[in-house]
């Protein structure tokens, strides 16, 4: 018992590793398996594609029917009773084989469409989730970054502080100078919190999605590859965005569905042909019920059938179809409005991606520049070489555009992620 308490302490006592930070793509994958969004239109799909198999049967075989039935109570005999031999049994097949307005084909593309909206939905609800889960992983990512930006301004402030309070004692700054300097520690002090602060609230939205405790530590990793955008971007990506936009495409599924549904109905409102098939045996003799066969029994055969609908003098038939017209026009018209919308879209994303790939880099060659620019300055503030406000000033600059960086790294992975939604990309699967 020594021995295994010993054992078990040993193991309870060893730390576990730590977690891995998440990258872009393991965090959607997380908030996938969360997602109420994402798994209500999976079930949704697995529904379509359940209802396109029966359509495929439907269309492609006959539907059967098996029935047995016994009467129990009449009013020829009062008494309840079962018998076996007074049961009459059935079974009967029937099978469209064609009709004009709504035949076995109809049938197979309404459910085929229907399944690629389930599809085209499930992809959707994907898309949206996974552009939310970028925004929010880049903005915790962009708050520890922050962070640390924060953390380095403060060092230098201290440095600063400290330099310039050696020199005031020895008589080589003023008291405003030295009273100006624990002033800017202090902000840069406040400046820490408030990154924290910030921080803290985007983890919280980050655990959200996961269904995390809200203040649990998290750390992320995000690549660089944004970065390196090469410019200019595709000419053929509007065609690519025409092609695969997902919206564009739940458009244009929407409207095949209508000029089906118009299609059908028209053909409704003119002479019907339809051809069936059918069969129906009774007394099956099975279970010990009665059976037999005898002239009618079974019954097979053909019917071939047409009518003509009318209605009053075919007024009713005229307006119908002129509205089934008019509601497949406006479909129409507003799947061309929405091409329009979306190259506009596109060509305005490209935009925004190449104005961001050249302020991002206008960024780091900033920072690179006003980072040796505020070393140069503290060295030689501390030696009393250089003046208090060009100090300040070099600082508060390099603070600035370094937090305008990470912005800028932030705002081009979004815009790059949003662009390839456009385009119609699975963006979960490469983010």
């Amino acid at each position: 018992m020594r021995r295994l308490f010993w054992l078990a302490l040993l193991v309870f006592a060893v730390p576990s590793r730590a977690a891995e930070p998440y990258s872009a793509k393991t965090y959607i994958d997380a908030v996938f398996a969360r997602s109420p969004a994402v798994r209500s239109a999976e079930e949704t799909f697995a529904g379509a594609e359940n209802a396109y198999r029966a359509a495929v049967l439907d269309a492609a075989a006959p539907s059967l029917s098996l029935d047995f039935s016994n009467s129990l109570y009449d009013n020829q005999n009062t008494a309840f009773r079962f018998n076996k031999t007074d049961v009459v049994s059935g079974l009967g097949a029937a099978w469209n084989l064609y009709d004009s307005a709504n035949g076995p084909l109809v049938k197979l593309k309404r459910a085929k469409l229907d399944y690629d909206a389930a599809r085209l939905a499930l992809w959707t609800a994907k898309q949206n989730a996974a552009l939310d889960a970028l925004n929010r992983f880049y903005a915790l990512y962009a708050a520890q970054k922050r962070i640390g930006i924060a953390e380095k301004n403060l060092s230098s402030r201290e440095r600063q502080h400290r330099d310039t309070t050696e020199q005031y004692q020895t008589g080589t700054k003023s008291r405003n100078e030295q009273t100006q300097s624990e002033s800017d520690k202090l902000q840069s002090e406040l400046a820490l919190e408030q990154a924290k602060s910030a921080a803290r609230k985007s983890l919280l939205s980050f655990n959200e999605l996961i269904d995390a405790q809200p203040d649990f530590a998290q750390a992320v990793s995000a690549s660089s590859e944004s970065a390196r955008t090469a410019l200019p971007l595709p000419a053929s990506d509007l065609k690519k965005a025409l092609d695969g936009n997902f919206g564009l495409l739940g458009q244009k599924n929407s409207l095949d569905k209508t000029r089906l549904e118009t299609q059908s109905g028209i053909r409704s409102q003119y002479p019907r042909l339809s051809l069936d098939a059918s069969y129906n045996k009774s007394a099956l003799g099975v279970l010990g019920t009665p059976g037999g066969s005898w002239d009618g029994n079974p019954n097979y055969g053909m019917t071939l059938s047409l009518n003509f609908p009318f209605g009053f003098m075919g007024a009713q038939n005229y307006f119908s179809i002129g509205s089934q017209r008019a509601a497949l026009k406006s479909a129409e018209l507003d799947v061309e409005n929405s091409i329009r919308a979306l190259k506009t879209k596109v060509f305005s994303s490209q935009e925004d991606i190449a104005l961001k790939v050249k302020s991002l880099k206008l960024l780091e060659f900033q920072v690179k520049v006003q980072q040796e620019t505020t070393d140069n300055y503290l060295s030689e503030y501390s030696q009393g070489n250089a003046g208090f406000l060009d100090l300040d000033n070099a600082q508060t600059k390099l603070l600035d555009i370094s937090n305008n960086q990470i912005t800028a790294v932030n705002d081009l992975a979004v815009a790059l992620a949003g662009c390839r939604a456009l385009l119609g990309e699975k963006v979960w699967e490469q983010p």
